[in-house]
């Protein structure tokens, strides 16, 4: 029987084809390739397990102890400012009001200019404001009436406290005007025609306080203290509004009359984290006065849960053409 050679091409001996050549040189390429790619495996490897090794040999960093039990906020307290009487937004009130039926709050903060105050009032306004006449003073007090009515039938068991502002201090300015001569009558104008009077705010048990009086020692006048935040109705009208109050404050501070929604943070190395807010408004988003000039207002309110220490979390509530932007949270959260 014939013997046929072994396949392949044999690597002893003399090869003298071209084609045989170029067969082995190909070959020992691929040996060459095959060598490095192991080695280079290999190096992976060795890494690999030394990264394992030194992770295994890390010292674990300590865990905390683990919180205690959690349960609901001790209290919730909800802030809110700047309705403005006859020039409230009657959507906004309604679904801030539905809210405040789900959250049944604890304490509420009323930021003042819950009365707009204008007409005879108006010339205690700013140079520029035009005296817009269409409503009375006594409807503008039943105006706001109707809204204390149905907030506290909303929030049966809140507390309330009300920050005069600058809107309800044209009261204020007017009877200063008319008996500069005699405290007793300025008394006696205050029974008759003063906001704490007109809304019966001593028979609702409604704490009010007034931009002229002191109420927390080393704090500017009509400052309130609610545990770890100050309550004003102003402190600035720029666009960097809630930055400029830590400036001067140094502490948690909530402030109204801008109209418009504002936070910012700051960490003072002798407090620590500070924040200043403003939950926005409940009034028309553009009067006639401004229609010349579009506002960058925006309504809502603010939700402060608070523990038992007064240390709280602030959630604010943007309300968008009559609805308020927390429906579904707030139900989630009362369920």
């Amino acid at each position: 029987m014939a013997r046929h050679p072994a396949p392949g091409v044999p690597l002893t001996g003399t090869v003298t084809s071209d084609p045989l050549i170029r067969k082995v040189l190909a070959a020992e390429a691929r040996a060459a390739e095959s060598q490095r790619e192991l080695a280079a495996l290999r190096l992976d490897r060795k890494q690999l397990l030394d990264e394992y090794t030194a992770m295994r040999k890390a010292r674990p960093v300590p865990v905390g102890p683990a919180p205690g039990k959690r349960g609901k906020a001790d209290r919730v307290r909800v802030s809110v400012g700047d309705l403005h009487g006859m020039r409230q937004d009657p959507a906004a009130v309604a679904a801030f009001l539905a809210d405040v039926r789900l959250l049944s709050p604890d304490e509420i903060v009323l930021g003042g200019d819950m009365l707009e105050c204008g007409g005879w009032l108006a010339k205690h306004q700013p140079i520029g404001f035009i005296a817009l006449l269409d409503y009375t003073y006594q409807e503008d007090v039943a105006a706001t009436n109707a809204f204390l009515d149905a907030l506290q039938t909303a929030a049966p068991r809140a507390s309330i406290d009300y920050l005069e502002g600058q809107h309800e201090d044209r009261v204020e300015r007017w009877i200063v005007d008319q008996v500069t001569a005699n405290a007793r009558d300025a008394e006696f104008l205050r029974r008759l025609c003063a906001p704490p009077a007109l809304l019966r705010l001593a028979d609702r048990q409604i704490g009010y306080y007034r931009r002229a009086e002191i109420y927390v020692e080393g704090a500017p006048r009509g400052w309130i203290q609610r545990g770890l935040m100050y309550f004003t109705h102003e402190l600035g009208t720029s666009k960097n509004a809630a930055r400029d109050a830590l400036g001067k404050t140094a502490a948690n501070v909530t402030y109204f009359h801008t109209h418009r929604e504002d936070t910012a943070t700051a960490v003072f190395p002798s407090v620590g984290i500070c924040k200043a807010f403003n939950p926005g408004c409940l009034c028309t988003m553009q009067p006639v006065w401004r229609n010349s000039d579009v506002t960058n207002w925006s309504q809502g309110y603010a939700v402060d849960f608070l523990a038992k220490s007064e240390k709280f979390l602030r959630v604010h509530v943007p309300i968008w053409r009559g609805e308020s932007l927390a429906s579904a949270w707030v139900e989630r959260i009362k369920a």
